[in-house]
């Protein structure tokens, strides 16, 4: 007798031999044996899809699929087309779970009748093998409703990414969803788009989800597109917040997430002429009121100011921060 499966779990793989066979035995081995993993591959020029076709050989509930390279949006779409479960779950190919995962996320959406079950996502550094927690007060709550949802937005892997969250597959087909075109920041809208049209979504604190980092060939360690795919995917999650008229309950969250994450970015990294002349553009979407602010750290607050100064003047917010990081390093040399 055929029983659908109460979690799909899609992966989608490009390039990514060296770390594969860790994300494909962590699903692998669930506790939870209602699942079906879909594993798509995207084109992949390396030993990836030698390793998918191992696991499936090996596990019957795996489904592989194969394309050419398309990109993340439409291999997730691809997945989810051949998917069957009551819930979706996306994981990136070179992170990895729990063997409990599963279970905890999809009794907790159970327990609480939630759209959403979100565990903490951790940061796992490849070369020192260290798990970094990001902020954890939203997973206190049993269930969060309303403006309560907002908590989530201090932990910004949960607000940014898809991955990390089970999701009732009506939920997924109801909402119109957006994915940006860039290979970064496709995420961004999608999710906060999910947590804004959610009636409930579980806060489950010990689901974790380990999200590499500083690994090689990833986006995350190159900044070339980067910042155009971070500032549309927050750009369209923005307008989708106004046009829904939610934005006032999730601004001061957003923006804070929002802010961080574009001023971090020019600060590391800093800007090209196109992307200077993107901020330039869009620069009245910045010139935020400092009340949203208000309960930020000082740092942050003084941040905030220098980027309105410098979008006000013309002068690059980028070139101002490395001026001051010269000026400190002259000033403890100089002691």
């Amino acid at each position: 007798m055929y029983s659908r499966p109460k979690v799909s779990i899609i992966i989608p793989v490009y390039n990514v031999e060296k770390y594969l066979e860790t994300c494909l035995n962590s699903v692998a081995g669930q506790t939870l044996k209602e699942t079906e993993v879909i594993v798509v591959d995207d084109g992949s020029t390396d030993q990836s899809p030698r390793i998918i076709e191992e696991f499936k050989q090996r596990y019957s509930h795996f489904i592989c699929l194969s394309q050419s390279n398309q990109g993340v949006s439409a291999v997730r779409r691809n997945g989810l087309a051949h998917s069957e479960g009551e819930t979706v779950l996306f994981i990136d190919a070179d992170d990895f779970v729990p063997s409990t995962y599963c279970e905890r996320l999809y009794n907790a959406l159970q327990a609480n009748g939630a759209d959403i079950a979100v565990g903490p996502l951790v940061r796992y550094y490849t070369d020192t093998r260290q798990a970094v927690p990001e902020d954890m007060e939203a997973f206190s709550r049993l269930c969060l409703e309303g403006e309560e949802k907002t908590l989530l937005f201090s932990n910004f892997p949960a607000v940014m990414a898809l991955c990390g969250k089970l999701i009732r597959r009506e939920l997924w087909d109801s909402t119109p969803l957006t994915f940006s075109s860039y290979p970064a920041g496709d995420d961004i809208c999608p999710s906060i788009q999910l947590i804004a049209c959610a009636k409930k979504i579980a806060p489950v604190k010990e689901a974790v989800y380990f999200y590499r980092q500083a690994r090689e060939g990833s986006l995350s360690t190159s900044s070339k597109e980067r910042f155009g795919g971070l500032f549309h995917g927050f750009l369209d999650a923005r307008d989708y917040l106004i046009q829904s008229g939610q934005y006032a309950a999730y601004a001061p969250g957003f923006e804070y997430v929002r802010l961080v994450c574009l001023l971090s970015f020019m600060e590391m990294y800093g800007l090209s002429a196109p992307e200077e002349k993107l901020l330039a553009q869009h620069r009245s979407s910045l010139l935020l009121p400092a009340r949203l602010f208000k309960k930020r750290n000082l740092r942050f607050r003084a941040r905030v100011k220098l980027l309105k100064w410098c979008l006000r003047t013309g002068i690059s917010y980028a070139r101002c921060m490395r001026q001051v990081r010269r000026s400190r390093r002259w000033l403890f040399k100089e002691k």
